[in-house]
């Protein structure tokens, strides 16, 4: 009896600093998104964390199509449209958001980049969707907690849940942050982004 008491106080207490740091985590990310990107509003948000989880997989349909798309993406790069070239998603990093400017200012080939976003799409396990709504429940919470006047809240809370409700979960950015930031990148592994694309940057 003793023994089950202790090992479940262990696992409680285990359970709470799990707790802790997930909050932390996310506290950080949310407040470094909202300081960088200050026109961000909720689905901004849940792209960065939905990113993490998810990886690229979304985006790429076979290599031939990610190319062209990455082409025609482009011809309306004018400039950077990260605050960093290189930017880590969500609570977890697991993925790396890369500018497409690289790109344009000649740092990464084409072919490199090209090869190292289908590299970041394999061997990755998405979770369930129902699982993934319940871990954002936890991260909106949160949001809420921290900025709670974000514009569209209760409109675009009310939207993803429907969405996940539905099966689904890819989103756009909003139209407010588009319209601030134009932005261009595309998601690799951390891993991969480590050996084949940060020692060019």
């Amino acid at each position: 009896m003793f023994i089950l008491a202790v090992l479940s106080f262990i696992g409680v207490a285990a359970g709470c600093a799990e707790g802790k740091n997930f909050e932390k985590r996310v506290s950080e990310r949310v407040v470094w998104q909202m300081s960088n990107y200050p026109e961000s509003q909720l689905v901004d948000i849940y792209k960065n964390f939905f990113h993490d989880k998810f990886g690229p997989g979304h985006m790429i349909p076979d290599s031939a199509s990610a190319g062209a798309y990455i082409r025609r993406e482009l011809q309306s790069v004018i400039g950077p449209s990260q605050v960093s070239r290189a930017e880590v998603t969500g609570w977890e990093g697991n993925f790396v958001r890369v500018d497409l400017a690289v790109l344009k200012e000649g740092l990464i080939s084409y072919q490199g980049f090209l090869e190292a976003f289908m590299e970041s799409a394999q061997g990755v396990v998405p979770p369930a969707v129902n699982d993934w709504r319940g871990e954002w429940r936890r991260i909106e919470r949160i949001v809420r907690r921290l900025y709670p006047d974000i514009p569209e809240f209760e409109k675009d809370s009310r939207f993803l849940d429907s969405l996940m409700v539905a099966g689904k979960y890819v989103v756009h950015h909003s139209p407010a942050y588009s319209n601030e930031y134009n932005p261009h990148y595309r998601l690799f592994k951390k891993s991969v982004y480590e050996t084949r694309l940060q020692p060019l940057l």
